[in-house]
């Protein structure tokens, strides 16, 4: 059965990034066929909630406007049967434009709600979130990153599974990189 495909490309490096590499082969391996509606955080005018948008989206959720524009990447992620997050290993997580898109896509109400006893029980359909990573050094599961995107989609938005595909060390022996890289990507996406 055809998937609705969300990938959430924060390669800001575009096609010089070996996480954009790593992207394009999971594409290939694991959904021909699928939909694929991307995302590139690069190219949109992303930028962090501060008070008067805070305000607004308080003002709209309270509304129930569930509907209005400002809720587009919560519905879209929402909606969508996999989500596919490709960001390269920054400051022992990712690069702060992928933070800024999760704080536009958790909405109450749309992608998660509080129950009565007070938790929180996520309104997204995806049947898992895909983590794809590289880094330069060794991190040694250290991937702060990987462990985020795994808390947000299982403690917030209800998605259960995660698949993590990183790979490190690609800077230790710069000589060997694209080696290490292409060697790595057969591996994982064979």
């Amino acid at each position: 059965m055809k998937k609705n495909i969300l990938v959430v490309d924060c390669c800001i490096r575009k096609e010089k990034s070996a996480t954009a590499k790593m992207l394009e082969a999971y594409l290939v391996k694991y959904c021909k066929g699928d939909s694929i509606e991307r995302l590139r955080l690069y190219d949109m005018p992303l930028k962090p909630l501060l008070l008067e948008e805070l305000e607004k989206r308080d003002a709209l959720l309270l509304e129930k406007k569930y509907d209005d524009p400002f809720f587009d990447l919560a519905r879209q992620a929402r909606d969508a049967d996999r989500i596919v997050f490709a960001a390269p290993f920054w400051d022992m997580s990712f690069p702060s434009l992928l933070k800024v898109y999760i704080e536009r896509i958790c909405a109450s109400g749309i992608t998660f709600s509080s129950t009565a006893e007070g938790g929180l029980q996520g309104l997204c359909k995806a049947d898992k979130f895909v983590y794809i990573s590289s880094c330069g050094g060794y991190v040694r599961g250290e991937n702060e990153g990987a462990r985020y995107i795994r808390c947000v989609g299982q403690k917030l938005l209800g998605v259960k599974e995660t698949e993590e595909f990183i790979i490190d060390g690609l800077d230790v022996d710069p000589s060997q990189r694209e080696n290490r890289l292409n060697s790595e990507i057969r591996r994982l996406f064979p």
